[in-house]
């Protein structure tokens, strides 16, 4: 008999460091890793075995017994970042090569593709989808060979109105397969849009185009040496890939596009799931990495969704989580600018790395700036299995900003705190004044691993009153990873009165159809998917998503849109085909109460104000129990991140061991 399946992997590669929430359904482990730019399968591989050792099993027997393996990337983000993606040519429609059908000169050119890799094809599709001129084989044979000359690795077709014809950009296609030498075609892969993102925004699905060619190739070939590497290991199974849209799918079914911001997608779908559990109806999510801070907000236990999300102020069609992003990170570079301290948006990443981390980086972060004013301990940091640099990181911060600007060393450190904090308050305050929120009832969730060490800063200078901090906090998108499902979604623009809803029903079977087939392909049956529909209906200015029964009923489609969107006009529809996988589900009251509680294992001088120290209280995490109260200053140290609780703070721990923590004038919620 085979051996039951009872673990799960959810791993998320950073840009410094590399994720893993390890779970056998009811003990969880986390792991930390540095993260390999030059290779991520090597970190990939090394947080698995981590995991591995945590549970101390062997590694072939522990993927032969593990039921999933889910991986959340920036590979795709990374490229995109360092303009490091080949070279492309594209196909459009003659007469929109400057704004590939946008109102300006497209933000895309000379970002992404050189705007001289853009060539015209003679062509038309009307507005309703008629051909009305055919494409000219002789001349698009001519575009792609002086493409191909100039240098291009991927040719990509993007021609107005395909999505409601697409008769001339799959005739390019077969135009370049039939006739254009064959030794080329193997290094020189063809795209169509419309593949893509099946949008009425020509602008938009060019745009995702260009976009999920540029990463495509590398981002392919890392996931396939990852699952290459797991088969080798013994894992028997797919690897799943994960998606900004929160779901999951196989490295094949995978459109590159889809992987950009997963990791803070799934955080925001994590934290949202957590939500429902603890019953916080609006809660801010803020996850700090080493390169990045990224919030988003959940109210009534859903994050909010974006059909057409900006990527590096480029429109692009494909469904995300709605996330935003700030370059404020633990690795985040402090400079001094026309005599004004400066913190980010670069990044150390995890090569160099801070300066404490001693592997060359000559440049001080907010991680220098923390090790010098006592919030991390120099022998723990990772559980000790990463000592830190208190020199180095003094040397860097002394030349860089001390000399500059006349400071000393410790000053110099806790301006750059300040600065970071500063920057990450108020651009948590701005996303909730744009949602109508008030601070004051707002749940805090400070996540990523440097989150609970400025979770008390940013929430008082934002006005928020309450956090939540969790024991797998610092690997929060990997836990959020967790919580996915192999998801396909389809959606469909279209331009349908309410009053003509039946037009809708016409177009969810064939979405069915399609979806069915994705998910046979995913390995499931019938029996083992599940579907939701919506449309966004618009009336005047005003657009909502009215919920669609998409079970295969006749007629309840039309019934319900003409319930609930009369008047309106229907401009999309979207399918979501959903098949379960392995999901770990926290356990309340595992912390027992112990007499006495865990006392401080150390005492350190922090810099809690600028100028001077107070001595602080350093707590295990590890060793704290059920209803142990702190009141900050104090630090909880856990082998995976710290809690730094400001004076004014009390730490008290909820039923399932997360930190809840209020002002101690409002005192900490009811737990």
């Amino acid at each position: 008999m085979a051996e039951k399946a009872v673990y799960s992997i959810d791993i998320d590669i950073g840009g410094t460091f590399t994720d893993g929430f390890f779970t056998d359904g009811g003990e969880v482990r986390t792991e930390k890793v540095i993260t390999t730019p030059h290779d991520i399968t090597e970190c990939f591989m090394n947080c698995v075995a981590a995991g591995c050792a945590a549970f101390g099993v062997d590694r072939a027997e522990f993927l032969r017994r593990t039921a999933v393996v889910r991986v959340s990337t920036t590979v795709g983000t990374n490229l995109l970042v360092q303009r490091a993606g080949p070279k492309l040519g594209l196909l459009v429609t003659a007469g929109c090569e400057d704004s590939l059908y946008g109102a300006v000169r497209a933000a895309i050119l000379d970002r992404y593709i050189p705007a001289e890799m853009v060539a015209g094809v003679d062509e038309q599709v009307d507005d309703g989808g008629a051909v009305l001129r055919e494409v000219d084989e002789a001349a698009v044979l001519d575009k792609v060979r002086e493409l191909i000359r100039s240098g291009a690795r991927m040719i990509v077709t993007s021609l107005r109105n395909a999505w409601r014809n697409p008769h001339n950009e799959r005739r390019i296609r077969e135009i370049i397969l039939a006739r254009y030498p064959v030794h080329y075609l193997r290094s020189v892969p063809l795209q169509l849009g419309t593949e893509i993102a099946h949008v009425a925004d020509d602008h938009a699905r060019t745009n995702s185009a260009v976009l999920n060619a540029y990463i495509h190739g590398d981002l392919a070939r890392a996931l396939y040496r990852a699952e290459d590497k797991l088969r080798e290991a013994g894992y028997e199974r797919p690897l799943l890939v994960v998606h900004a849209s929160g779901g999951t799918a196989r490295v094949a079914k995978t459109v590159a596009l889809q992987t950009l911001q997963s990791g803070p997608a799934v955080a925001a779908q994590g934290a949202a799931y957590l939500a429902t559990l603890l019953g916080e109806r609006r809660v801010v999510e803020a996850d700090m990495g080493g390169t990045s801070f990224d919030l988003a907000i959940i109210v009534d236990g859903r994050a909010a969704f974006n059909d057409a999300p900006m990527l590096d102020d480029i429109s692009v069609a494909v469904p995300m989580i709605e996330t935003e992003s700030l370059g404020a990170g633990g690795g985040s570079i402090a400079r001094v600018d026309g005599g004004v301290l400066r913190v980010g948006p670069r990044s150390a990443g995890s090569a160099p790395g801070p300066a404490c981390y001693g592997k060359g980086g000559m440049e001080p972060t907010v991680t220098d700036a923390n090790l010098v004013l006592g919030y991390l301990d120099p022998e723990r940091f990772l559980g000790g299995r990463m000592r830190l640099d208190v020199a180095a990181a003094r040397r860097v911060i002394e030349r860089r900003i001390c000399r500059p600007l006349g400071l000393s060393v410790e000053q110099a450190a806790f301006d750059i705190r300040e600065c970071i904090d500063g920057s990450m308050a108020e651009e948590t305050r701005k996303r909730l004044r744009r949602k109508g929120l008030a601070p004051a009832d707002i749940a805090f969730f400070p996540v990523g691993g440097g989150g609970a060490v400025h979770a008390c800063a940013i929430a008082e200078r934002a006005g928020i009153e309450r956090i939540v901090a969790f024991p797998f906090g610092s690997v929060f998108s990997a836990f959020g990873g967790s919580t996915t499902n192999v998801q396909h979604i389809y959606l469909r623009t279209v331009s349908i009165r309410a009053a003509m809803a039946q037009q809708v029903e016409a177009i969810l079977p064939a979405l069915r159809q399609q979806a069915l087939l994705d998910m046979q392909g995913e390995g499931f049956s019938p029996a083992e998917i599940t579907f939701s529909g919506q449309c966004v209906a618009r009336r005047g200015d005003h657009r909502r998503v009215v919920e669609l029964p998409a079970g295969g009923r006749k007629h309840t489609a039309a019934r319900v849109i003409a319930a609930e969107a009369k008047g309106a006009t229907i401009e999309s529809v979207r399918l979501v085909a959903t098949a379960a996988v392995a999901h770990w589900t926290p356990i309340a009251n595992r912390l027992q109460r112990r007499t006495p509680v865990a006392a401080p294992r150390a005492t350190r001088p922090v810099y809690w104000e600028r100028g001077h120290t107070r001595p602080t209280p350093i707590y295990d995490r590890d060793a704290l129990t059920k209803d142990q109260v702190i009141r900050g200053p104090a630090i909880v140290e856990g082998p995976d991140t710290s809690y730094a609780i400001a004076p004014n703070w009390l730490l008290k721990i909820d039923r399932y061991g997360n930190f809840i923590v209020g002002l101690s004038s409002a005192g900490p919620a009811t737990i």
